[in-house]
């Protein structure tokens, strides 16, 4: 019997009323004893408690098994959140488990060399500390952390900057970690296309052979931009002879989801839950798309444009509730306030979304747009009318404008009944040219939000239109600012009574002057 046959054959009772020092000594044998099934096991193993196997690095640990040990992929995409450890498992305990398990060379890049050598520093550490345990010993004459290798010429690491010439190395597993420094490289077409080229004529050709599966691949990216070297590979994944897996996990589970997670969970809520990410949403809304959610978007080539979108806050002076737009201020009962909805009839994690803008149009002219809240949800056909009613109970809109369309026919008669004042809006052209009245006014710097989390997503998918995952949200403000423009919807003014009966008197005196130029006494002068 081995001696993990010997540790799993103790009753875990048993094992309960251990003192605890001895309990201790079991869990570290027997994760050694484990230590080489995969990436994670090996950094539990090794790491005396400093790396925890959280969910979605497990996941990853497993697709980084499954590709070396199954087969199961030559090239794996990891396109993760920033701060959520996946350097960590990919760049350090990997390459340490493949050397340990499989004497792999192992041939390592990032954006800049003295990166790479960092973590070529840290994989040595850890052969040089619990290598003999495994038969392993680095070579005396190749101890550099750029470029080491074990006795016996089997296995070892080098490191390299991405983009720069990789003279004679090679390895069996290549990783690249962040071959991109930050946003400016990133939004840069020559580096963006010098990297591409690196790859295709450097990175690539740097396999060797030996038994066992052919070389693997892994790259592990922040993303900045729709056409970084991670977004042009998925583009040619159909033309590559490399099978390719993306593990896609943003921050916030979106629909289809690789680890199950509900929309809205958080990725890891042991390094961040949702407060904390709603947080970092709402402090960094440039960065949140790409960094947190895998969702980048082209700096100006959208047909919206995030620099177009101001932020309004509000006010109360006097028991009145003021918008206030840059240096400009309205109060809100000059405002008008309407609704548009867009409305989806399956209600699944596929499946789009029901959506319901409420708008407040300001007294200038012409006048600016606000929006002030956005329903947003999966609901089925029976719940459009309930989603209407709260809307018009929690905003009291001037009416609530309907898409129409056969299948709504139905909702719109039964919102009039129940007292809401609807009105149709006709979708006479396609979607593209329907948004053509909300651009020019976001072009012209008159759509405002409050800054809030869901006026981030709204951002979010009118700069992603028309390649976005859904554009309900932009739908119902395409009707909003149609209407706008229109003049279907006009800005309700204050009247204030004047103080006295002459008051009156003499405003109706220059009323009348004003028209028809006559005196009520005098007659035409």
């Amino acid at each position: 019997m081995t001696l993990l046959e010997e540790l799993l054959a103790i009753p875990s009772g048993e094992i309960a009323e251990w003192p605890e020092k001895e309990q201790l000594w079991f869990h570290s044998m027997l994760s050694r004893e484990t230590a080489l099934q995969s990436p994670a096991d090996f950094a539990v193993a090794h790491s005396n408690g400093r790396w925890l196997p959280y969910r979605h690095s497990v996941f990853t640990s497993d697709a980084i098994v499954a590709m070396t040990e199954q087969d199961s992929c030559d090239l794996l995409l990891v396109d993760q959140p920033v701060r959520h450890g996946k350097s960590e498992l990919c760049s350090k305990w990997t390459p340490a488990w493949a050397i340990a398990k499989k004497r792999w060379p192992v041939l390592l890049s990032s954006y800049e060399s003295t990166f790479a050598e960092k973590w070529g520093g840290d994989v040595r550490a850890i052969i040089n500390e619990v290598g003999h345990e495994y038969g392993l010993k680095i070579r005396d004459d190749t101890r550099a952390k750029a470029r080491w290798e074990l006795e016996g010429g089997m296995g070892g690491m080098n490191t390299a900057g991405a983009g720069g010439p990789i003279t004679g190395k090679g390895g069996k597993l290549l990783i690249c970690d962040d071959p991109i420094k930050g946003r400016e490289q990133a939004m840069s077409p020559a580096e963006r296309k010098k990297l591409k080229e690196w790859w295709d004529t450097v990175w690539i050709t740097r396999r060797v052979g030996g038994e066992g599966p052919g070389t693997k691949y892994l790259l592990i990216m922040s993303r900045w931009h729709m056409d970084d070297l991670m977004g042009w590979l998925l583009s040619r994944a159909d033309e590559m002879g490399m099978r390719m897996i993306r593990l896609r996990m943003p921050a916030i589970a979106e629909d289809d989801d690789v680890l199950g997670r509900r929309p809205g969970e958080a990725l890891c809520p042991e390094l961040f839950n949702e407060q904390a990410l709603e947080a970092i949403k709402k402090d960094s809304p440039l960065g949140w798309p790409s960094l947190y959610q895998q969702r980048p978007v082209p700096e100006g080539g959208g047909l919206f444009k995030r620099d177009n979108f101001g932020t309004f806050t509000r006010t109360t002076i006097d028991g009145d509730e003021y918008f206030k737009l840059g240096d400009r201020m309205y109060r809100r009962d000059e405002c008008t306030v309407f609704a548009t909805m867009d409305t989806a009839y399956t209600k699944s994690r596929r499946s789009d979304f029901t959506a319901v803008g409420i708008w407040a149009v300001t007294p200038n002219d012409p006048g600016d747009l606000l929006l002030l809240k956005m329903y947003r949800r999966r609901v089925d056909h029976a719940e459009h009318g309930p989603l209407i009613q709260e809307a018009w109970t929690d905003w009291s809109p001037r009416w609530v404008g309907l898409e129409k369309i056969s299948a709504t026919y139905a909702l719109f008669a039964e919102a009039q009944r129940s007292g809401v004042v609807m009105r149709w809006l006709v979708p006479d052209r396609n979607k593209i040219a329907r948004a053509e009245p909300a651009m020019a006014m976001s072009e012209n710097d008159r759509v405002w939000t409050d800054g809030s989390s869901d006026a981030i997503d709204f951002i979010e998918e009118c700069t992603t239109f028309p390649n976005g995952d859904h554009d309900d949200q932009v739908d119902v403000f395409a009707y909003a600012a149609a209407e706008v423009y229109k003049r279907a919807v006009r800005a309700r003014h204050r009247v204030r009574e004047p103080d006295s009966y002459e008051d009156r008197v003499w405003k109706q005196l220059a009323k009348a002057s004003a028209v028809n130029h006559r005196h009520p006494v005098l007659g035409r002068w």
